[in-house]
């Protein structure tokens, strides 16, 4: 009976430190960035829009080197392109922490930006 109870024990133990959610491996997820309709017209940005998008790079720098974000750029179209999107790679726990972290974007809090979230995976890296 001892070593039944001690199997049990072990067992539920294991379950609950498997089921750890601080302990598990991060996901990865691409954020799509576009510019809200307004921002297409380059005569609506003004030195604030500007400040602004140079918060939204600094803070992806920093969460790069934080770890967070994997990469991110954009397409090299022209602003009034519909085309223009800006892609970032990053990790979080799960998927309402990428949303968060997205959502605290600089650029997105000013509706200078959309932003769409994505679970991704990334098959093949220059970065492993």
């Amino acid at each position: 009976m001892k070593k039944s109870l001690c199997l049990l024990c072990c067992f539920i133990t294991f379950n609950v430190v498997a089921q750890d959610s601080s302990k598990a491996k991060p996901k990865t997820y691409l954020g799509v960035l576009t510019l809200t309709e307004k921002y297409l017209d380059e005569k609506n940005w003004g030195q604030q829009e500007m400040a602004t998008v140079g918060e939204h790079f600094n803070r992806l720098v920093k969460l790069k080197d934080a770890g967070i974000v994997v990469l991110a750029g954009r397409t090299s179209y022209e602003t009034n392109n519909p085309d223009m999107m800006g892609l970032v790679i990053f990790n979080a726990k799960d998927d309402a922490a990428a949303w968060q972290l997205m959502m605290e974007d600089p650029a997105v809090k000013a509706n200078i930006m959309l932003v769409k979230v994505h679970p991704y995976g990334i098959a093949v890296s220059k970065c492993n």
